[in-house]
């Protein structure tokens, strides 16, 4: 499961952000939500809503294991209530790019960076010291490349 954020499964994966959402804050309602921003995104650029949307998305999951577990459980079990993967099947998501790009020694997507940046700045993680020093090799060499 790659997340590519399209015209097509925009609703999809929108859905799936506001559960996690409605659980992460519930019953707020301000001018700024992720909700909001993206709905106002959408009519302004729906380009800018996607990119958004997979950034939000990507966070998001990123973020699981810094939840409480009871807010795990009650996302989990909206998600697949709504025909929705669960959380670890989303988190999968980050796993498999983790070993995609340690098996091919390389960064190719910005997508990919941000996963790894993540993965690799979070001392909890539980990817080994080898792999963070090869990861942030990688990281640089993106970069350097980029310049």
């Amino acid at each position: 499961m790659k997340l590519k954020i399209t015209e097509e499964n925009y609703a999809y994966y929108k859905k799936i952000i506001e559960i996690f959402y409605n659980n992460i804050h519930p019953n707020i309602k301000w001018e700024y939500s992720p909700m909001n921003v993206l709905d106002r995104w959408e009519k302004e650029n729906m380009s800018l809503a996607k990119r958004g949307l997979q950034e939000g998305f990507r966070d998001v999951v990123s973020q699981i294991k810094e939840m409480p577990k009871e807010m795990i459980e009650s996302i989990d079990i909206e998600l697949k209530n709504n025909d929705f993967p669960g959380i670890r099947k989303l988190q999968g998501l980050v796993k498999d790019t983790i070993s995609k790009v340690l098996k091919r020694g390389k960064i190719r997507t910005l997508d990919e960076f941000y996963i790894i940046k993540e993965m690799v700045v979070d001392q909890a993680s539980d990817i080994s010291e080898a792999d963070r020093a090869r990861l942030s090799l990688f990281m640089e060499e993106l970069e350097f490349s980029k310049k």
